[in-house]
């Protein structure tokens, strides 16, 4: 089969693989779509063994012993290598497994080849009118805003500010929408990803030409009532505090991967009763309610895929991510 490896330095390769085998309690899927993520830029540059891809829908080719997928079921791949059997798994919160031994496409080989291996606990079910790339969409770009958004409490605010229109800000923006929220601002760069904002109804602000604080601050004196913060940086984490009312929240979705020292006055921080959410992926059961929110017309993803490229264009692929005029860019062996 046909597999594609980061070699670094912005270097991809396809090479002719044998197909994985599957073990018993595994699937073997034929993926149909894979989901470019930005989480995927530290290995593009320093490069990776494994083959990468961890948004990945397909079919289910072949069913080991143990599996209660049946061949032929169309899925979506949850990445937590979780164990099935501790108290987490059992309510369906195996993005919480204490067990993980890593994730799907990072600990494994992933979904930028024609197949993959999935335990079979980690198939989710498509239903019947979700296509393969709305399957892709409901994991990290719709279930990880999704669930941030569950733990915030969404429904309950009035007002929201989204710092980052990238694939999961903007599925917080979907969300946010389809929860019914009367103010949504979106702060971003990228003037294509502020036009896709509008279109859900969304307020944009041009972050490079237009002061953020300011324009909130002008319509909600106290801040607003939530906080996407989608970045993934220290700057806008500072901010998302500053602009979040004091008893609002904040839900930090973005990936952050350096401290966060609390320096600032502590109004900012500390006298104010924020509540401040760390999020990790979804819960199996948020997949399936998303699911049904797709299909009752109340969440609108349409927007959300807006390229597609064949696994033999990869390098197109994250050319055209990494410019900012894309949402979220399949790709497809």
């Amino acid at each position: 089969m046909q597999a594609a490896y980061f070699r670094g330095n912005g270097v991809i390769e396809l090479c002719d693989v044998p197909r994985p085998v599957p073990g018993p309690g595994e699937l073997l899927i034929q993926v149909a779509a894979n989901g470019v993520c930005g989480s995927d830029r530290k290995i593009l540059e320093g490069g990776f063994a494994r083959i990468p891809g961890h948004e990945v829908a397909g079919t289910v080719v072949e069913a080991t012993e143990g599996c209660q997928t049946p061949t032929g079921a169309r899925v979506a791949v949850y990445i937590p290598r979780h164990c099935g059997a501790c108290v987490y798994c059992q309510a369906g919160q195996g993005n919480l497994c204490p067990h993980k031994p890593g994730l799907l496409g990072w600990s494994t080989d992933g979904g930028y080849a024609e197949y993959m291996v999935v335990p079979d606990r980690n198939a989710l079910p498509l239903e019947d009118g979700i296509s393969m790339e709305q399957g892709v969409l409901l994991l990290d770009t719709i279930g990880t805003s999704s669930h941030g958004l569950r733990l915030a409490r969404c429904e309950t605010a009035q007002s929201a500010l989204v710092i980052g229109a990238g694939p999961v800000g903007m599925g917080a923006v979907a969300y946010l929408k389809a929860m019914g929220i009367p103010d949504v601002y979106v702060s971003e760069l990228s003037p294509y990803r502020l036009a896709i904002a509008e279109k859900y109804g969304a307020l944009p602000i041009a972050a490079d030409q237009e002061d953020v604080a300011s324009r909130i601050r002008a319509d909600h004196p106290y801040g607003v009532d939530l906080v996407v913060e989608a970045v993934g940086a220290l700057l806008t984490i500072w901010q998302s505090l500053y602009l979040v009312r004091p008893g609002g929240v904040v839900s930090l979705v973005g990936e952050y991967w350096g401290k966060v020292e609390l320096e600032r006055p502590k109004s900012e921080w500390m006298i104010n009763d924020i509540t401040l959410i760390r999020s990790f992926y979804f819960t199996i059961p948020e997949f399936h309610e998303n699911q049904r929110l797709i299909l009752n017309g109340k969440l609108d993803v349409s927007p959300l895929a807006s390229h597609s490229y064949p696994l033999a264009e990869l390098r197109a692929a994250y050319d055209a991510f990494l410019s900012g005029d894309t949402l979220k860019v399949m790709v497809t062996p």
